[in-house]
């Protein structure tokens, strides 16, 4: 697989492990573009001489990785979106990942919390932004998806 530049700060590599089909990289582009927007809104939030950076955890999904979150202690959806198309119950999928952020003066928590008023502004289209944080770990989290509105007409 070619390492795709999707965005200044984005690649192909960091969503996939594979070659995407042709709808997998349309939805992976859409979710980076508006990941390019977030990470560029935050700069504003920066820590002092430093540059915002965000971090893929998890992009897309295989039947391997499910089974693998369910045998670690997880409880990963069966119609995620981070099937990007390929889920387990043969429905269509958005594209989702799971991020982090480095080099910001704001809590995760505070950076979800911002997304969600970006998205409300028209500034990023995301269909789901979930903070999410493992009890047992303390690691957080903030899970995006696509919005449906921008793949789908309604």
């Amino acid at each position: 697989m070619t390492n795709k530049k999707l965005t200044e700060n984005f690649s192909l590599n960091e969503f996939i492990k594979a070659d995407p089909t042709d709808y997998q990289l349309q939805l992976l582009q859409l979710l980076a573009d508006n990941l390019q927007s977030v990470r560029n809104f935050l700069q504003e939030f920066a820590l002092p001489k430093k540059t915002v950076s965000i971090s893929i955890n998890s992009g897309v999904r295989t039947q391997a990785d499910y089974e693998r979150l369910i045998k670690n202690g997880y409880n990963p959806s069966k119609t995620s979106d981070h099937f990007c198309g390929y889920q387990l119950l043969a429905k269509p999928t958005l594209g989702a990942a799971d991020i982090s952020v480095k080099n910001c003066s704001l809590s995760l928590k505070e950076i979800a919390a911002k997304i969600i008023e970006w998205d409300k502004n028209g500034l990023v289209h995301f269909g789901q932004v979930i903070y999410e944080k493992n009890p047992k770990t303390g690691s957080e989290w903030i899970h995006l998806g696509n919005d449906p509105h921008q793949i789908f007409n309604f």
